[in-house]
C-alpha cells in the first residue's frame, strides 16, 4: 500500500514536471499562476501519502490539501483575467455584455432577484474579492482547528459540526464568484470553462469525498480488519482512491495547459455602402488569438 502511494506521488510529480515546462513557453503572461494552478495535483497526492503512511496526520493532510485548493482557485481567477489582457481590455472586449450572476450556487429562487448590471472594471475587483476571500478564510478556521486538535481531540470533534457553516459559506462564494468570472470570459469569446472544471473536480474530491469518509463509519457499521479502526481503514481506502484522481486529473491538466490558449471568436460588424445612404450590414465571425487587437 506504501508503495502505491509512492508509485501515485512520483507519477503525479512527473506529470507537472512534464506540463510546466511547456506551459512556461505556451503561457508566458500568466506562468506564475499556471504553476500555482497546476502544483495543486502534487500538493494533494503528496498530503493523501502522508495521511496514508501517518494517519494520525489527517488533520493536517487534509488543511494542506484544502490550503492548496484554496490558493489555485485565487490563481485560476488571476490567470483569466490575465487571458482577457486586464480587467480594461476584458470589459472592452466584452462589448457591453450583463453579468451573468445568477449562476450556480444562486441560480434559483430566492437569487433570481439578483441584478445582472453591465460589466464593468468595478464588479471584477468585486468578484475578485469574492475568490480571495476563500484562501483567507479558510486558513483562519484550519488554525483555530488545528489548535483544538493540538489541544484535546475531543474539543475538536466538538466543534467541528459549528465550523462547518462558515467554511461551507466561504467555499460558496468564491465558487460562485469563480463561476461569474468564468462567464464574463465566456462572452468575451474565450474558453476557460475546461481549466475551471480541472480544478473545481479537486475542490469536490477534497471536500465532498472527504466529508463521506468521515461520515461512513457514523452511519454504517465495519469490521474491524488487522486490528485498525473502522475510520482508519475507511480514510485509508478514501485516500488511495484519491491519489489515483488527482493522478488522472493532472493528466487532463497537462492536455489543457501543454497548448497555446484557445482561439477567440469575435462578431466584427462590417458595414458596405451600396447606394447613397443605404447601407447593409453583415456579422462575419472572425477567429483571433485572444491577445491580438483588431484593427479596422
Amino acid at each position: 500500500m506504501w508503495s502505491y502511494g509512492l508509485m501515485m506521488v512520483v507519477l503525479t510529480c512527473a506529470v507537472f514536471w512534464l506540463t510546466i515546462r511547456p506551459a512556461r513557453h505556451y503561457w508566458r503572461e500568466c506562468y506564475t499562476n499556471v504553476g500555482v494552478v497546476i502544483a495543486v495535483y502534487p500538493l494533494v497526492t503528496i498530503s493523501a501519502f502522508l495521511v496514508l503512511v501517518v494517519p494520525r496526520a489527517r488533520i493536517l493532510g487534509e488543511a494542506v490539501a484544502q490550503m492548496a485548493v484554496m490558493i489555485a482557485m485565487y490563481h485560476l481567477y488571476c490567470m483569466m483575467i490575465a487571458e482577457g489582457g486586464g480587467p480594461e481590455n476584458l470589459v472592452r472586449r466584452a462589448g457591453g455584455a450583463r453579468m451573468e450572476t445568477r449562476v450556480l450556487p444562486c441560480c434559483c429562487w430566492p437569487c433570481c432577484v439578483i441584478p445582472k448590471p453591465k460589466l464593468e472594471t468595478r464588479y471584477l475587483t468585486w468578484i475578485r474579492y469574492l475568490v480571495m476571500q476563500m484562501p483567507v478564510v479558510q486558513a483562519l478556521l484550519y488554525i483555530i482547528m488545528l489548535v483544538l486538535w493540538a489541544e484535546d481531540i475531543n474539543l475538536y470533534l466538538n466543534s467541528y459540526f459549528y465550523m462547518q457553516p462558515f467554511i461551507v459559506a466561504s467555499i460558496l462564494l468564491g465558487v460562485w464568484g469563480t463561476i461569474m468570472c468564468v462567464r464574463v470570459l465566456e462572452s468575451a469569446g474565450f474558453t476557460p470553462r475546461p481549466r475551471f472544471l480541472a480544478l473545481q473536480l479537486v475542490l469536490l474530491v477534497v471536500n465532498l469525498q472527504c466529508g463521506l469518509a468521515k461520515a461512513l463509519p457514523k452511519f454504517m457499521t465495519l469490521p474491524c480488519i488487522m486490528s485498525l479502526h473502522p475510520s482508519v481503514v475507511v480514510h485509508m481506502i478514501q485516500n488511495i482512491i484519491m491519489m489515483l484522481e488527482m493522478l488522472l486529473l493532472s493528466l487532463w491538466a497537462m492536455w489543457l495547459y501543454c497548448q497555446p490558449p484557445g482561439k477567440v471568436s469575435e462578431k466584427v460588424q462590417v458595414v458596405i455602402t451600396v447606394s447613397g445612404d443605404s447601407h447593409i450590414k453583415e456579422d462575419i465571425d472572425k477567429s483571433i488569438v485572444h491577445n491580438t487587437d483588431i484593427k479596422m
